[in-house]
């Protein structure tokens, strides 16, 4: 079997040691904050996510930038000149350009590495949720999957990815087009939290509205009871924007009322973060399909 190594984009918000432990390579996405340029990396080496977290609050906005052809390049020659296939696990194309720039930048580099195997594949999927596809795909890569099988396992498995989101800051919603000023000023006195869900075209979409943090958690749980296939792939990701607390404790109500195996907690990094806002709360998880 040829060798090959699985990349993905720092949107996928997983820890770096569970990166260092999979042997998974991350490619940096860059953020602007208070007119300067960041690259986030998920070792948190250029801007760590609570400092980003507490100038989001202070009013300052944040935006982002898709992977740059340029890029790609950059950080796949290295591989592929050590005769190595790559397969890249890439940001939602619902969401980002990113997937496009990955096909511009695989088809130059195959003109100077035609014997190469360069792969890109849409997970139609964000933030650990994506992470936890990669995972997936790591853990599938070790039972000794080609390229080609993983690719096809990605493709066939991405929709079984269900993520379940708790927005804290509707007026992230509002800057986004998501709701208007009005519902979101009403919306934050009392207290609602909206329920997100990613869709089969890799896009958020707004589910219910659910008063207070406590109900929201109900909802989500919830929802991993209906859709959750343990049998198959049992690990969870919890992911927090700086609410670390919400997530320990959402994590204790679902062992409290499930039955569930490996918890791995993340933070939300600033790409993501920069669109839903300090104290979102997102689990993921292997379901039977999204709802």
């Amino acid at each position: 079997m040829g060798q090959y190594e699985i990349f993905t984009d720092a949107t996928s918000d997983l820890p770096q040691e569970i990166i260092d432990t999979l042997g998974v390579k991350v490619i940096p996405m860059d953020f602007e904050i208070n007119n300067k340029v960041y690259s986030h990396y998920p070792d948190e080496r250029n801007l760590d996510s609570k400092t980003f977290y507490e100038m989001t609050q202070q009013g300052i906005m944040a935006t982002t930038t898709q992977i740059t052809p340029a890029r790609f390049i950059e950080y796949f020659i290295p591989t592929l000149e050590e005769g190595k296939d790559i397969l890249y696990i890439c940001f939602s194309s619902g969401l980002s350009g990113t997937y496009g720039s990955s096909q511009v930048a695989i088809q130059n580099l195959k003109e100077d590495y035609p014997n190469r195997k360069i792969m890109s594949v849409d997970s139609l999927c964000a933030s650990c949720g994506e992470g936890l596809l990669v995972y997936l795909a790591a853990k599938e890569k070790e039972k000794g999957k080609t390229i080609e099988e993983l690719y096809n396992w990605v493709e066939e498995n991405r929709l079984n990815i269900c993520h379940w989101y708790k927005v804290d800051d509707l007026f992230h919603l509002k800057r986004g087009g998501r709701i208007g000023s009005i519902a979101a000023t009403f919306g934050t006195a009392l207290n609602i939290k909206p329920l997100l869900n990613m869709d089969n075209e890799g896009k958020l979409q707004l589910v219910e509205k659910v008063r207070g943090t406590k109900a929201c958690e109900h909802h989500m749980i919830n929802k991993l009871k209906e859709n959750y296939l343990p049998n198959k792939y049992d690990t969870i990701i919890i992911s927090h924007a700086d609410c670390e607390y919400e997530a320990l404790s959402l994590e204790k109500m679902l062992r409290k009322e499930c039955e569930v195996g490996e918890i791995i907690h993340s933070k939300i990094g600033p790409v993501i973060g920069a669109h839903s806002g300090k104290g979102t709360l997102l689990i993921n998880f292997y379901g039977k399909k999204r709802q």
